[in-house]
């Protein structure tokens, strides 16, 4: 009786790990690159996420709170296709500047919480012409 109530638990325990295996698309980030602001509250990260059931890599930008993680999520600020050379440069503790991608992009916002964000995808011509 004990050897059936055995085989019927580890039955329970593989059904439950193929159900929570099937969630949703297994991704992972890889930071490369992180700017703190001029002031040292926010920093700018730059990476890759890459989700295994799809095999696609974007590049990705992401502003947090200095001590903040990065966490297991898409860029809040920008992503984009594939690894591409993005940029960023801080133009003042609530600026900052993305540069280098080219459009269209996947995500892109203006403002994540007081700091505002400007746009030069690569393919925008002159550099005066920010998006």
């Amino acid at each position: 009786m004990l050897d059936h109530r055995n085989h019927g638990f580890a039955a329970i325990l593989l059904a439950t790990a193929a159900v929570a295996g099937c969630g949703g698309p297994q991704c992972a980030n890889k930071a490369f690159f992180g700017l703190p602001s001029p002031d040292g509250a926010s920093i700018a990260f730059i990476f890759h996420r890459s989700c295994s059931t799809k095999e696609e890599l974007t590049t990705n930008v992401s502003v947090l709170d200095f001590h903040s993680p990065l966490r297991n999520e898409a860029g809040n600020v920008l992503a984009v296709d594939k690894d591409q050379p993005v940029r960023v440069a801080w133009l003042g503790p609530q600026k900052l500047l993305v540069t280098g991608f080219a459009d269209p992009a996947i995500r892109r916002s203006e403002k994540i919480g007081s700091i505002a964000i400007e746009f030069r995808p690569a393919d925008s011509g002159a550099a005066g012409n920010a998006k």
